[in-house]
């Protein structure tokens, strides 16, 4: 037997491109009501997420949830599972997440979500709109049918790179918890991305670095305005 070092990423992918994609066109003629639904809540999610107020904060996270529950049932389960040994490693996963932004939603005080204008507020919508608006017609540029479009709220890929920019447009210690599940997802879709030399796989690890980034500016401005409280400086 060869060595474990021998092996490259494309020995543990057991699916070609035209495989991977056909998901997809099956997922949306087949499902294509459920589909739908996902992405107008996508849309209305982002819409709720650049105001403030507390009712909106709560209907955003049970949109969420609700759109993680589907990716992990409808696609995830269904559809990806079958042809990719790693999935049900994730499967707990997806729904630990979808189970964490219940319970969000059901605090007291919830995340809050709202435009700052800050450098995560920036990448943070920059992130959801391409998610939304952009990747789906990524495909045609590939030479693929657009019923074969990747879309938020179905597909986990969009799904997890739109979620992390839902997460720097929130504010709140706890919204970290809600990082792991998309950040590590965007890393191996990067990676199963390049193994199918696919011209998107850069995609997933910019949003992830924009998340660190984000994440990192977020903390250092935050331990500078109490810095300057402790100081007076503010005075």
């Amino acid at each position: 037997m060869s060595e474990w070092w021998s092996y490259s990423l494309a020995d543990f992918l057991l699916f070609s491109p035209r495989v991977y994609y056909r998901l997809f066109e099956t997922l949306n003629t087949t499902w294509w009501l459920a589909v739908t639904a996902a992405l107008v809540a996508g849309i209305i999610t982002f819409g709720l997420s650049i105001r403030h107020g507390n009712r909106g904060n709560r209907v955003a996270l049970v949109l969420l949830a609700m759109i993680w529950g589907w990716v992990t049932a409808g696609f995830l389960w269904y559809y990806y599972q079958p042809i990719n040994w790693i999935i049900p490693y994730f499967i707990p996963a997806f729904i630990t997440e979808a189970l964490l932004m219940v319970m969000f939603a059901a605090r007291r005080m919830p995340l809050r979500f709202g435009w700052r204008g800050d450098f995560s507020s920036i990448a943070g919508v920059v992130m959801i709109v391409i998610a939304i608006f952009v990747y789906p017609f990524v495909g045609l540029i590939e030479g693929r049918d657009l019923i074969q479009a990747e879309l938020f709220g179905s597909a986990a890929d969009p799904t997890a790179i739109g979620t992390l920019g839902f997460i720097l447009l929130a504010r709140g210690s706890w919204r970290w918890v809600l990082l792991p599940v998309p950040l590590v997802w965007c890393v191996l879709a990067s990676g199963t991305l390049w193994v199918m030399d696919q011209n998107i796989a850069l995609l997933p690890l910019i949003a992830v670095w924009l998340t660190v980034l984000g994440g990192w500016m977020d903390q250092k401005s935050g331990v500078t305005r109490r810095s300057l409280l402790d100081t007076g400086g503010d005075d």
